[in-house]
């Protein structure tokens, strides 16, 4: 039996947007698997894994200086994979480790450490939208998907659109990228709904009879802007309809308030941030749908979460996007205002299509 590490390290506090749902979705699959023996690794300070049906071992969280931040990054530049600045305690914790699975784009311990190592390359977005990031994010997003791909034993990704863009940015062999698509963790797999839960987390967010939601990073990609004037225009015609907002209050969000208060929505539009885990479920199942305008996604986990609670999708049409919904949803251009309030009156009329779509 072969160990394997799942690295559950969390550079982002907990904040990594969907990667933790990945993660979960990862460990949820391969607790079934009895012919290895898995590992799951994350930081001192992380409670989100401690009742997974696993080993945990955990770690303080490393402190790299500037000048051990300088030599790790021509480390990757330079694919010299050498554990350089590691304690003899962090040789111990990952030296029997067999193989390294990563969700996120990292490379600490596996690439340092010289191991064997499968990670999961999400996007290559900054190649489509440079502006979307810093000079920095730009660079360090590079260095980090051209020595991962090009050191990984094998690389997954969630779509034939990313790993055609894999295959054309860093020139790997494509016959070592494996689609995967995750499904939703057991969390929503498992999901029933209880009436008195149900009141419970109404009254604990306050939230409105009937409203829309999207749960989504405030990062640019994400479109929050198009959406709350979008919403503008459905607001008009519907006039008891709100929009909930999860997900971080960083990036873009200084902009995205601003516009709710200029266009006189605080009253129809509420941003929660970070929500208790828990209690998503029950967003999605007391939404009327899940609407999604991203500009940029590879897949979507919030539609497969949708899908798997019967709760109908309203979607943007990029990427890999309408090959993930199909037929089983209604989709729109994300820079198309009038396209994107259009698809959303049209559930917010029609029970029946709503119900269909669900």
């Amino acid at each position: 039996m072969k160990k394997i590490g799942i690295l559950a390290i969390d550079d982002n506090n907990g904040h990594g947007g969907g990667v933790y749902q990945y993660t979960q979705s990862i460990i949820d699959a391969l607790k079934k698997d009895k012919t290895n023996i898995y590992i799951v690794f994350c930081y001192t300070d992380d409670n989100r894994f401690d009742n997974v049906d696993l080993k945990i071992r955990k770690i303080d969280k490393p402190k790299s200086r500037l000048f051990e931040k300088i030599i790790k990054a021509f480390q990757y530049l330079l694919f010299i994979r050498k554990p350089l600045f590691f304690t003899k305690k962090e040789l111990k914790f990952f030296s029997d480790i067999d193989l390294f699975l990563s969700p996120a784009i990292s490379g600490y311990p596996h690439f340092y450490m010289n191991k064997p190592f499968a990670f999961t390359l999400h996007d290559m977005q900054e190649r489509h939208y440079p502006e979307f990031f810093s000079k920095y994010e730009n660079i360090v997003r590079w260095l980090n998907n051209r020595a991962l791909a090009k050191s990984a034993t094998k690389i997954i990704c969630e779509s034939s659109f990313v790993k055609n863009d894999i295959v054309k940015f860093t020139g790997v062999d494509e016959k070592k990228i494996y689609i995967i698509q995750s499904p939703p963790p057991e969390i929503f797999l498992n999901y029933k709904c209880e009436d008195k839960q149900l009141q419970i987390v109404k009254e604990k967010y306050n939230l409105p009879e009937k409203f829309i939601f999207y749960p989504a990073q405030c990062w640019i990609h994400k479109n929050h802007i198009k959406l709350v004037e979008a919403f503008q225009l459905v607001s008009k015609k519907d006039n008891d309809v709100s929009l909930i907002l999860t997900g971080s209050q960083q990036n873009n969000y200084i902009n995205l308030i601003d516009l709710i208060d200029e266009l006189g929505l605080n009253n129809k539009i509420k941003h929660l941030g970070y929500i208790d885990y828990e209690d998503l479920p029950y967003f999605y199942k007391i939404s009327q749908f899940l609407i999604i305008p991203t500009l940029f996604e590879s897949i979507s986990i919030p539609i497969y979460e949708a899908f798997s609670l019967e709760v109908a999708v309203c979607s943007s049409n990029v990427v890999a996007l309408p090959d993930q919904i199909g037929n089983a949803g209604l989709i729109f251009d994300p820079n198309d205002v009038n396209s994107m309030a259009e698809k959303m009156m049209m559930y917010l009329n029609d029970n029946e299509l709503r119900q269909d779509k669900a």
